[in-house]
């Protein structure tokens, strides 16, 4: 009797036992714990090994909310630099390899563009002007309105350089310096479409990817390398990814790509602040002869060139990258 007693408590513990684990297993694989952990170590990364904090701007009576992150204790010995990501997830993913290094020579404020990370706006503008004039309001709100120690050096990557270079060409007294990194501004309609058509014609779709194969594909048009390590994590964890960097705004981010991709654009303006264009020599997105077009036309402009680099810079290169920005934007 007391032996039928125990196998019945057993059995019922083993129940409750593979309940929980089934649960637990549930968790890990259909919600997206394990990259909003990783999330929350690289917010404490930036707190603290790169004197960063988090600070959320309202513009135009709270339609629009920029979020950034800023130096936590600002030095007037240094200039103010701002950083513009690109698709490829919010600005702690895009810049981690960068800002430590970069935090020790600039006072830093890194914004997540509208519709990334925690930027929103209720504007139905989805164009490059809404987030320059987006980035530029919350910087201005931030005390860099243009005047004394209030001028900015931008670094930008892909389509924070359609952002940056929109933010030069309407408030030129706010930019001193500018870097655009692997870019495609001034890219006319006809190359636009000859471009969309080498990556099979919808990049927008590319961009916002929906599938762990899509941002497999992803990672190999924007790196020479192709990141091999990626076709070696698990599904889930892709998917997890995907689904806290893209699905909470999917539909306004491929409206951003469509926008863009899509619009034509007038004449380039030529900008006065003095540029460093910067491009990897495998770039499969916006390959080279695009960054020695855009040194021809801005005459106050040099072109360096990082040898067996594709479109991720950032990821690939961050260390050299980091070098040509700080040598730049101190130079006098």
């Amino acid at each position: 009797m007391a032996s039928m007693k125990h196998v019945h408590l057993f059995r019922r513990y083993l129940t409750i036992a593979l309940t929980l684990f089934q649960s637990l297993i549930s968790c890990l694989f259909n919600f997206p714990i394990l990259i909003k952990i990783t999330d929350s170590f690289l917010s404490l990364y930036f707190l603290v090994f790169c004197d960063l904090r988090p600070v959320t701007v309202d513009l135009d009576d709270g339609e629009t909310t920029v979020h950034f992150w800023i130096s936590g204790h600002r030095r007037i010995s240094r200039p103010n630099l701002v950083m513009l990501h690109g698709y490829g997830g919010n600005s702690k993913w895009q810049f981690v390899h960068q800002v430590s290094d970069l935090s020790k020579s600039f006072n830093l404020f890194i914004p997540d563009l509208v519709f990334f990370g925690k930027s929103y706006t209720k504007n139905a503008d989805r164009s490059v002007e809404i987030q320059a004039r987006s980035i530029a309001g919350g910087l201005k709100k931030l005390g860099c309105d243009g005047t004394g120690r209030g001028r900015i050096s931008v670094y930008s990557i892909s389509y924070g350089g359609f952002v940056a270079y929109k933010m030069a060409e309407m408030w030129p007294e706010m930019m001193e310096k500018l870097v655009i990194v692997s870019s495609g501004v001034g890219f006319t309609q006809q190359q636009k479409t000859a471009e969309m058509r080498k990556h099979g014609g919808d990049c927008s779709k590319m961009l916002v990817p929906k599938t762990p194969m899509d941002l497999r594909m992803l990672v190999k048009i924007s790196t020479n390398t192709g990141l091999t390590f990626v076709d070696w994590i698990p599904d889930f964890i892709l998917s997890q990814f995907i689904a806290v960097m893209y699905e909470k705004n999917r539909q306004e981010l491929l409206e951003l790509a469509k926008n863009l991709l899509e619009r034509e654009e007038a004449e380039l303006h030529v900008i006065s602040q003095k540029t460093l264009i910067v491009w990897g020599d495998k770039d499969k997105v916006f390959p080279l002869e695009h960054g020695y077009r855009l040194q021809r036309h801005l005459q106050n402009s040099r072109l360096e060139i990082i040898k067996e680099t594709g479109h991720a810079v950032n990821v690939e290169a961050p260390s050299t990258l980091n070098n040509l920005i700080t040598s730049f934007v101190l130079s006098v």
